[in-house]
């Protein structure tokens, strides 16, 4: 899990370049079109979507992972709450990786929390658990830019770099 925010995209040295360059790009579209959608960058391999989305309490949100994309979460109005854990899962409670590349567990160690407010961004690789969408109090609606990379995609991009 990494956390930033949009303002400081180019101080982040430690995040691959090629990684910070698709952030850039979606930063740049999303700027001039913020309207709910899904939007190709690079095929398969990369696209984004914007949502509205409403945030809820703790214990109506369930822990995700994703085997094939790394997911980037800008948070474009309000706020969320993320819980986070370094560790895999223990157990998958549902497992849709084949159909939908996501899996969800209750099943969570050492789970973290974060707070994201207007233009910060999160990280998480693959099979990594994250929870989004808690609420930090009440629920209440956020709009939300995610990223879909290909880790496949990244890692062949990173070897030419």
């Amino acid at each position: 899990m990494y956390r930033g925010n949009l303002c400081s995209l180019e101080s982040y040295r430690h995040i691959p370049y090629s990684l910070v360059e698709l952030i850039q790009v979606v930063k740049r579209k999303i700027q001039s079109n913020s309207k709910m959608g899904t939007y190709p960058l690079l095929g398969d391999d990369v696209f984004y979507f914007i949502v509205d989305d409403k945030t809820k309490q703790f214990s109506e949100t369930k822990s995700e992972i994703h085997a094939k994309y790394i997911d980037v979460q800008i948070v474009l109005d309000g706020e969320e709450r993320y819980g986070y854990s370094l560790s895999p899962f223990n157990t998958i409670d549902e497992d849709l990786i084949e159909k939908k590349d996501v899996a969800f567990s209750q099943d969570i160690n050492e789970e973290q929390f974060v707070t994201l407010y207007k233009d910060d961004f999160i990280i998480f690789d693959t099979n990594q658990p994250h929870r989004p969408l808690i609420a930090t109090s009440e629920p209440k609606y956020v709009k939300k830019a995610v990223i879909k990379i290909n880790k496949q995609y990244l890692i062949e991009k990173s070897r030419f770099e």
